[in-house]
């Protein structure tokens, strides 16, 4: 099963290694989930992603840092306040939820998103970290 688990890992790899530099891969794949951490420069940005992947769920994090402070992520991980402004008061029911979501500078602001992929997160880094 790890085969089909990490079975898109090698176009993404491609990929970070096409649009990062510096880049440094760990996968760990077994029969019931596959991890792929990759970290890299985008210019003066330090770019990590990670993925986890079983068959029931797809955990990811995609973060932009300049030294140590956040400038950009996304990730669907069970954040409280994803959770909050998803489902408000009845939030502790959902609390392993997966909820998409986009944290801004500093993790504000934290606003819900559609479910984003490695592939598109690395296409994307020019839009995501223009000016505005």
């Amino acid at each position: 099963m790890a085969q089909t688990l990490d079975a898109g890992f090698a176009d993404i790899i491609a990929l970070a290694r096409a649009r990062l530099t510096q880049v440094r891969v760990e996968e760990d794949s077994e029969a019931d989930r596959a991890i792929l951490a990759i970290e890299g420069r985008f210019g003066e940005y330090r770019v990590v992603l990670k993925e986890v992947i079983n068959p029931q769920r797809r955990p990811y994090a995609y973060y932009v840092l300049q030294g140590e402070r956040l400038i950009l992520g996304f990730d669907n991980h069970a954040d409280r306040t994803a959770l909050r402004l998803k489902y408000g008061d009845a939030f502790t029911s959902h609390i392993f939820d997966l909820v998409p979501h986009r944290h801004g500078p500093d993790k504000t602001p934290t606003i819900l998103t559609e479910p984003w992929d490695a592939v598109r997160f690395l296409e994307d880094l020019d839009v995501l970290l223009a000016p505005e």
